[in-house]
């Protein structure tokens, strides 16, 4: 026989974890009626398994129709527990948080944080910098009432939040609003004051002390040395975002969170260092060495996940059996999603025991196939990784669909370098609050690691097609698994590996060797700059990217001379609800701009004003969707009365908002928090409505600031230049820091305050515009001073409809458009049918450049807005 039979995988534990992990991902969004249903679905399973055990059955047949009754009883019994587990757990997060929740004003409380802050994307209209953090809410006071909880939160607080340390307990005064079903937080709290904080458990100060000495050790290290903290305790606060982007882009942004690779390392340094004591002895030493790490670390998913499983492993060897990696993850997943339900829906989770399954199940065969074609020293570099990223593809691509085409090269690449650099990173962590020398010097020798992985990343992220496009969604999940199953059948069955045998003759290497040739041209040409625009122009695919992409978290539909705004309020972007700015006029098919993001429920519905081409489209969007909720300006125009009487009557509730201000000139802007939309109205204000033109209803249009995740949105909607004039009176702040996008007021017309229009320009200002219209609009002057400013300007009239989304990740985001920005991520706008020069306006080509980068695949479709400050 050729080659060695592949050896027999315990495959017992798969279908029970798979059903816990399923029914904790259900359970924990259902209503009790719904976990009921589920419990009787694990009923049917155990009864099943009771009649499959109890019935006769054939001598021949009894093994095969037997082995699977324990399977079916262990699975039924875990969907049981999960449920349990989530029922119990959900009464204890939410006991106490009703009442403060269903309490629209502020209370006192009292939290302990759990994880250090990290940094907002975007400010508020007063520019000031904000934090996230996640916490437990131990106690709080609501209108004189003292009621205790156990609640996970997530924070979002001013800069003073960032001095926390993690573990602390933190008495504020802050404001408690609703999340989504399902959530692993059951609240947000907005934190407008600073925090009065008490010191942490004397482990987790220690443990902040680590991290923060090994952060300082790397001070005067070149900027590729911030990797350290990340490859050894999971702290990236200080990598380059351009870095993070290649790594992301080339499928290394694993190794700068601590996950199963990482314990894999530590246990087998503890495991060589420790042989010479006995099993009870070796295996204490692994749990106080996985403890200690995940107390340094902080319990990420990933984290979590890889301890359990080295947790397993070490209980196997104290009880003298043989480790089985399967059998192993299945216990992890089993102990991870009874504890902690929740965990089951996280990303972080699902990659994770997707890359441990991998490597399972692929990395011995497809070490075997390749050991017969390369050197049997590269085969195992070139398998692990390929059995990783294919187990974690169909994963990814829920996320974010695209292909990373030299993942599998770039892990292999940094393969050799990544066992030391973690192993003298974890040392110098060590020695960093009590030899901060020593930290030093461990890190300068670790260093030489870290300029290898930045070469590898960097030069991976500029190569052609660096991300391959990909069908989003359910479906390119579907497929990706497919391929997944294929390459298993191939490496794993004796006809795939017949089948591979009969393709080793004279096609294969002439394959391989076109292939090789292809390659080495292409990575030739990527390396010399002037050929490179050439070679991208030629080799970026054919292929219509998905509009809106899946991580979208702006539209700007195309309702000709009218406005219609859609913006998401996913935590990722995408998703099937978000907030409308706007309905367009009666003839703008806002119906079918809805149904092509695939928006069915609109959380808030903001009209501006009641002119025509803003709420023109209200019969149909009220027919198209479900509306909960609908803000509309305090104003004395009478035909706002119609408009609410409209909202009402298809029983949607309408707030009437205004900006209250005092004596004194102060200003408090109403605030929603809509999931990951924080919602400001500037304008109007009460004193602007007291002494409006009742005939003017543009000067009295709602201003809305949106501050996202990813960016931050500035919506004027018809506003003139006196009411900008009040609106920058009213908010000094819009001059001192702009947003990310503008929606430029009254589709461009040149009514404008030119202070306003230059200093609010933001990196993109969209015109919701008409083809050919009699108004002018937009105006020359105002799209030439918003360009001057560095603005990036796309009109509907030309563009069409248009999705933003924030944050580039680096090389062929969304398939064609690149743009590292210059720090603040770049903001990649798809759909633009036009070319780019007549949809941007005058100089659009040297702004967009600018947040492009070398070599970007950029056409009309897609492309990247530099950030504000003029042309480079």
């Amino acid at each position: 026989m050729s080659g060695t039979r592949p050896a027999r995988q315990d495959l017992r534990l798969v279908g029970p974890a798979l059903t816990a992990w399923g029914a904790a991902a259900l359970a924990v969004g259902l209503s009790t009626p719904g976990r009921l249903a589920l419990v009787a679905g694990g009923a049917a399973l155990g009864a099943l398994a009771v009649w499959r055990g109890t019935r006769p059955a054939r001598a021949r047949h009894r093994d095969r129709w037997q082995t699977g009754t324990p399977t079916l009883a262990l699975a039924a019994l875990l969907v049981a527990l999960v449920v349990a587990s989530v029922a119990a757990q959900d009464a204890l997060r939410t006991r106490g948080v009703a009442e403060a929740l269903a309490w629209s004003g502020s209370a006192d409380v009292v939290l302990r944080t759990s994880e250090p802050a990290s940094p907002l994307a975007s400010s508020g209209p007063d520019g000031a910098a904000r934090v996230i953090l996640e916490a437990t809410l131990t106690g709080l006071e609501v209108r004189g009432h003292e009621i205790g909880a156990r609640a996970p939160v997530l924070v979002i607080g001013s800069a003073a939040w960032s001095e926390v340390v993690p573990g602390s307990v933190v008495h504020a005064r802050v404001r408690l609003r609703p999340t989504e079903p399902g959530e692993r937080p059951v609240a947000l709290v907005l934190a407008d004051t600073p925090a009065v904080a008490t010191g942490p458990p004397w482990w987790r100060a220690a443990s902040h002390a680590v991290r923060t000495g090994l952060l300082a050790a790397t001070d005067g290290l070149p900027p590729h040395a911030a990797l350290l903290p990340g490859i050894g305790v999971g702290d990236d606060s200080r990598v380059p975002p351009d870095l993070a982007d290649a790594m992301r882009a080339t499928s290394l942004g694993h190794l700068l969170a601590v996950s199963g690779a990482h314990i894999a390392i530590v246990l087998t340094g503890v495991l060589v260092a420790t042989a010479s004591l006995g099993r009870t002895g070796r295996a204490a030493c692994c749990v106080a060495v996985l403890v200690a790490l995940v107390a340094l670390v902080g319990p990420d998913p990933s984290v979590v996940r890889a301890v359990t499983m080295g947790g397993v492993v070490v209980l196997a060897l104290v009880l003298g059996r043989r480790a089985s990696a399967l059998p192993a993850l299945g216990s992890a997943v089993v102990l991870l999603v009874l504890v902690d339900p929740w965990i089951a829906r996280e990303i972080g989770f699902a990659l994770s025991v997707s890359a441990t399954a991998g490597l399972v199940l692929g990395a011995g065969p497809l070490t075997e196939v390749l050991a017969r074609r390369v050197p049997p020293v590269v085969a195992p570099a070139i398998a692990v990784p390929l059995a990783a990223q294919l187990a974690c593809l169909p994963v990814l691509v829920l996320v974010d669909p695209g292909v990373a085409t030299y993942g599998v090269l770039a892990n292999a690449l940094v393969a050799p370098v990544i066992a030391p650099v973690t192993v003298l990173a974890l040392l110098a962590a060590a020695a960093s609050t009590w030899w901060a020398a020593g930290a030093h010097g461990l890190l300068w020798v670790a260093q030489g690691g870290t300029w290898w992985i930045d070469q590898v990343a960097r030069r991976g992220a500029e190569l052609p097609l660096a991300r391959l496009p990909w069908p989003p969604g359910w479906v390119g999940t579907a497929l990706l698994l497919g391929v997944v199953v294929v390459v298993v059948a191939l490496a794993r069955t004796r006809a795939g590996r017949a089948l591979l045998a009969r393709l080793e003759g004279r096609w294969s290497a002439l394959l391989l060797g076109a292939g090789g040739a292809v390659a080495a041209v292409a990575c030739a040409a990527a390396l010399v700059a002037p050929w490179r625009p050439a070679l991208v122009r030629v080799a970026t695919p054919v292929v219509e990217p998905a509009f809106p992409p899946p991580d979208w978290r702006l539209v700007q539909c195309d309702v000709g001379q009218g406005s219609a705004l859609l913006i998401s309020t996913a935590a990722g972007g995408g998703g099937g609800s978000a907030v409308m700015v706007d309905v367009g006029p009666p003839d703008g098919d806002v119906a079918g701009c809805l149904a092509d993001v695939g928006i069915t429920r609109l959380e808030r519905l903001v009209l501006t004003h009641a002119d025509a081409d803003h709420v023109g489209g209200l019969a149909a969007v009220l027919g198209a969707v479900v509306v909960e909720r609908a803000l509309v300006p305090r104003t004395t125009d009478p035909r706002a009365a119609g408009v609410v009487r409209a909202l009402t009557d298809a029983g949607v509730a309408v707030e009437e908002t205004v900006v209250a201000t005092d004596a004194d000139g102060g200003a408090t802007a109403p605030h929603d928090v809509v999931g990951a939309a924080d919602l400001r109205v500037l304008w109007p204000t009460d004193r602007a409505v007291q002494l409006a033109d009742p005939d003017d209803a543009n000067d009295l249009s709602l201003t809305l600031w949106v501050q996202a995740p990813e960016l931050s949105v500035l919506v004027h909607g018809d506003l003139g230049a006196s009411a900008q004039q009040g609106l920058v009176r009213t908010w000094p702040g819009l001059l001192e820091r702009p947003p990310d996008v503008v929606v430029v007021a009254h589709h461009g017309s040149a009514d404008q305050d030119p202070a306003l229009l230059t200093a609010a320009a933001g990196r993109l200002a969209l015109v919701s515009v008409g083809a050919d219209n009699d108004y002018g609009h937009p105006a020359s002057v105002t799209s030439d001073t918003l360009t001057a400013a560095g603005a990036v300007v796309v009109r509907t009239d030309r563009c069409g409809a248009v999705a933003v989304a924030g944050a580039s990740r680096g090389s062929g985001a969304h398939g064609t458009g690149t743009g590292a920005g210059d720090g603040d991520g770049a903001l990649i706008v798809s759909g633009c049918r036009a070319d780019l020069g007549a949809a941007a306006g005058p100089g659009a080509g040297t702004g967009v450049g600018a947040g492009a980068g070398p070599g970007a695949g950029i056409d009309a479709r897609s492309f990247a807005a530099a950030r504000a400050g003029g042309p480079s």
